[in-house]
């Protein structure tokens, strides 16, 4: 398949190569770093859901690499929202304990523009991105887990479906852990409490006006009562995205919140208001405005503890001594 490389693209490649080249040395010399340009299909979350339809696209993702070989690889997403710097922070953060990282861009790359790509689409760029790191000489292919953030973080929890591994995933492939900050969880999809193997985690502010914590918990409960490997960190008096310090400048798109609906999936991939009965549509009455976004710094320190600790057990690394001592004080 060839993929056309539009302005849109060379833009991005030249973004991705500054930011690369810029904060490499922030990290340690020893560090490699690559842009790689990868197909995926562009999908509405009905077509994701059914598999089947959308249109083949090309996109781009960062890849930064600690080691020579054998190396185990976190892939972050990001979606409308936009990149921001503390998405930078927690590549270095991961490449200071030998993860490497693979930062996709699901939005700006494509010829499509970013508002016709629905939340759960990005799971076809996450199960993209796993196949292709899993041919890369210097990835161990059994060592690769999954971030996202908000949209994206909807769209990585729910990767984490077994139905979404047979849809678009290979069979002797899959991820080896997943983390999700601040989802949406007020969907009920079809079979979505039958988890692959991997350990799931949620982190969420308890106070989240945005995608409410609650809405999340149930969904843990629900997926841990079938045998899934899933807890939620909730953190108190913690809102969305309590972990971005400059929150106020990236909540462009979500301005509306769906924290009050119950969402379910019907036949052929339509969502359901369970309330009306009716197909879900934003002007539906359980669509509130959206809350603040709001940093709070214990929850981001506590958080930028644990998530590096969490993916160094599964990937089996050596603790560092120094988050080691953080961690008995």
């Amino acid at each position: 398949m060839i993929m056309l490389i539009t302005r849109a693209r060379l833009c991005l490649l030249a973004v991705l190569l500054g930011w690369l080249f810029l904060s490499a040395t922030s990290v340690r010399a020893a560090v490699s770093s690559q842009i790689i340009t990868f197909n995926t299909v562009t999908m509405s979350d009905q077509q994701l859901l059914r598999g089947k339809g959308g249109e083949s696209a090309g996109i781009v993702g960062a890849l930064k690499l600690p080691a020579g070989k054998n190396n185990p690889v976190v892939i972050l997403l990001y979606g409308a929202s936009g990149y921001t710097y503390e998405l930078q922070d927690w590549v270095e953060l991961l490449n200071q304990r030998g993860i490497g990282t693979f930062m996709v861009d699901s939005t700006n790359g494509r010829i499509e523009s970013s508002s016709s790509l629905r939340r759960m689409a990005l799971i076809r760029d996450a199960y993209a991105a796993l196949a292709q790191l899993a041919q890369h000489p210097g990835i161990d292919r059994k060592r690769i887990g999954l971030i996202g953030f908000t949209q994206s973080g909807q769209a990585a929890l729910y990767a984490g479906m077994k139905r979404m591994q047979s849809l678009y995933g290979q069979a002797d492939l899959s991820f080896a852990a997943i983390a999700s900050f601040y989802p949406d969880c007020s969907f009920q999809y079809r079979e979505d409490e039958v988890l692959i193997e991997a350990p799931i985690r949620i982190y969420h502010g308890a106070d989240d006006q945005v995608n409410a914590a609650d809405n999340c918990r149930h969904y843990v409960s629900r997926s841990a009562g079938t045998g899934g490997n899933i807890q939620i960190t909730s953190y108190p008096d913690a809102g969305h995205a309590f972990d971005l310090i400059r929150s106020d400048k990236v909540r462009s798109g979500l301005e509306r919140s769906l924290r009050g609906c119950t969402i379910r999936e019907g036949v052929k991939g339509i969502l359901l208001n369970q309330e009306t009965g009716r197909v879900f549509r934003m002007e539906d009455d359980c669509v509130q405005p959206a809350g603040p976004w709001a940093y709070n710094a214990a929850a981001a320190n506590d958080v930028r503890l644990k998530l590096p600790q969490f993916f160094t057990q599964v990937f089996k690394l050596e603790e560092p001594v120094s988050a080691a001592r953080l961690a008995t004080q």
